[in-house]
């Protein structure tokens, strides 16, 4: 299997669509179709270390509490539980959209880092984008008044039960990743999230 090129298919402010041609195993020239934040897209670039965005894993240690979020997400039309996240700005450090992330989209503040994943990929059938999970400690009384206009955000303290309790749901829709850090937290608590 080998990459041959890329070719932009179409381009909008945050992503880029782009036919990608390979050979597959036994020669064969292909077409895959994917998109990406960067261009040229990191199957060609290789630019895989950093990411794109970072999914923020609070937990409000005073309170011994996970913070989640409802959020109306575009592509699910309705809400979808989770955590909170954002794009990296150019040249901006993890540790910066983090706080920032954190801020805008719940209020609260980061404390510390707890401990963080590599750049790993959201969906690779059809995206390049990677994010880094960031586990952290957060303090602070949560707050949507940050939120932009395009964000419709509830932010909940839940403790282990609680968490338990909203996977059992039927109802609701979570993001695969979220849904996979709840279900540790509700078996493990705090140990999970500090990773001790």
């Amino acid at each position: 299997m080998k990459i041959i090129d890329a070719v932009v298919v179409a381009k909008v402010k945050f992503v880029t669509l782009f036919a990608v041609a390979y050979l597959d195993r036994k020669g064969n020239r292909r077409r895959w179709h994917m998109v990406s934040r960067s261009e040229p897209p990191k199957c060609i670039s290789g630019a895989h270390r950093r990411p794109d965005a970072t999914i923020i894993v609070p937990y409000h240690r005073r309170e011994d509490k996970l913070v989640v979020i409802k959020e109306f997400r575009v592509p699910v039309g309705g809400n979808m539980y989770g955590f909170p996240a954002g794009l990296l700005d150019p040249g901006e450090a993890l540790a910066v959209t983090t706080g920032r992330e954190l801020r805008e989209e719940t209020g609260l503040e980061l404390v510390r880092v707890y401990r963080q994943s590599p750049a790993i990929f959201s969906s690779a059938g059809l995206t390049d984008e990677t994010i880094a999970m960031v586990f952290a400690e957060v303090d602070g009384t949560p707050s949507i008044r940050r939120n932009s206009d395009s964000e419709d955000i509830d932010v909940f303290l839940m403790d282990r039960q609680e968490v338990r309790d909203l996977l059992q749901r039927g109802d609701i829709v979570f993001g695969a990743r979220a849904w996979l850090v709840m279900d540790a937290f509700s078996r493990m608590g705090h140990a999970y999230i500090a990773g001790t």
